[in-house]
């Protein structure tokens, strides 16, 4: 049987987590293309204009927030949901709280 992407997801959170050799870099790679939209719809919203190197830097910002204070931000995480859906709030909290700056 295939593991779900739900379970796919929670094992990387926790590869991460346990600091397991590249499991940090598999959650970029998951995770990457989703927050770069999250970070484009929420400047739109915001009427932002944002350059594509503007877009990079803040999309490396927040992935530094995920591992600030060792992953503070993933072992909040509760593994009652989607990574995914956790990752976009986030994303967008943290998009805001950029370009608010």
């Amino acid at each position: 049987m295939t593991p779900s992407i739900l379970e796919f997801d929670y094992a990387l959170v926790r590869a991460c987590l346990k600091h397991k050799k590249f499991a940090w870099e598999d959650f970029v790679d998951r995770f990457a293309e989703q927050t770069l939209r999250v970070v484009e719809h929420t400047a739109e919203v915001r009427r932002v204009a944002l350059s594509e190197e503007e877009k990079v830097e803040l999309c490396e910002a927040i992935f530094r927030s995920y591992r600030y204070n060792d992953y503070q931000l993933l072992r909040e995480f509760a593994f009652r949901g989607a990574v995914s859906t956790y990752l976009t709030v986030l994303a967008d909290r943290l998009a805001v709280a950029f370009l608010n700056e």
